[in-house]
């Protein structure tokens, strides 16, 4: 029977030198302790559990990657890049490779990004992780609230690769859209470019009709929204339903034709019909 300290060996390689500048006192005390900034701090949770973010089969290095991944993404959503990150783990599993897997999907990410673990608790039971994530603003934040009525709506990327990437998965379909979801991208590239200019922005996490009605339902305004405009990967049911990480952001349209130039899609524009998200065809 492997132990607490048992799991929590497999993951000191990660936290062993974090120390530097910002980071005063990393994993190994009871708490970080992390030096205050001129920038301001911005944080988010994300919890991914088992049966609900990722099939029950799924490699241990492809959970540990995606549940990161997916808190990342968040920090994006608000025009932030990320700094360093905390790891709750709650696993049922007995043998001790499959945490030594699980924390070579972490330290994938912590490379990819350029970020650190701080620290984190191990506890046993059904399969849950969760993510905190930290980070600092590229310029302005973006907030979902800031959506003005004619502002236009762009998505950075086509919607429905995570959501085929798991219909592949469990077909046992082999394809690049199974890797597009057990690991996502997080934006953080195309956040940067909008951040000067976006008036609000949301992650598609929950799919489109649900994210950009949280844009609407929070800035007091409606969409219209062009579904022909829209580029899917399986079928019209791509608009509902998530995991493709790709921002929907608003912005005034006098800077469409940059948005344009930077590749990103425009779906629609923002109206005065408070919380009233409609999808129409030419």
């Amino acid at each position: 029977m492997i132990s607490e300290s048992d799991i929590l060996d497999c993951f000191q390689h990660l936290v062993k030198d974090v120390s530097d500048d910002v980071i005063l006192v990393g994993s190994g005390d009871d708490a970080a302790v992390v030096k205050a900034q001129e920038k301001d701090l911005v944080h988010s949770l994300d919890i991914s559990k088992v049966g609900t973010h990722f099939p029950e089969d799924s490699p241990a290095e492809d959970i540990a990657y995606r549940s990161v991944a997916v808190a990342l993404s968040d920090l994006a959503a608000m025009g932030a890049y990320p700094s360093f990150i905390s790891i709750g783990l709650t696993a049922n599993i007995t043998e001790i490779s499959w945490y030594k897997n699980f924390t070579k999907g972490i330290e994938k990410i912590l490379n990819e990004y350029q970020i650190k673990l701080i620290g984190g608790d191990v506890t046993f039971g059904e399969i849950n992780i969760c993510v905190n994530v930290f980070g600092y603003p590229y310029d302005k934040i973006i907030t979902r609230s800031g959506a003005k009525i004619n502002d236009s709506v762009f998505l950075t990327g086509p919607l429905g690769k995570g959501r085929k990437g798991l219909m592949d998965w469990k077909t046992n379909k082999k394809s690049s859209y199974v890797s597009t979801f057990f690991n996502p991208i997080a934006q953080f590239i195309n956040s940067e470019k909008i951040v000067k200019y976006a008036t609000s922005c949301i992650d598609i996490s929950d799919g489109l009709v649900k994210d950009l009605g949280s844009i609407c339902k929070l800035s007091g305004a409606g969409a219209d929204i062009n579904v022909d405009m829209i580029k899917i990967t399986h079928d019209i049911d791509d608009v509902c339903y998530g995991d493709d990480y790709v921002l929907c952001f608003t912005c005034n349209k006098k800077h469409d034709d940059l948005a344009e130039e930077q590749g990103f899609i425009k779906i629609g524009f923002i109206t005065d019909k408070v919380g009233k998200v409609e999808f129409k065809k030419n």
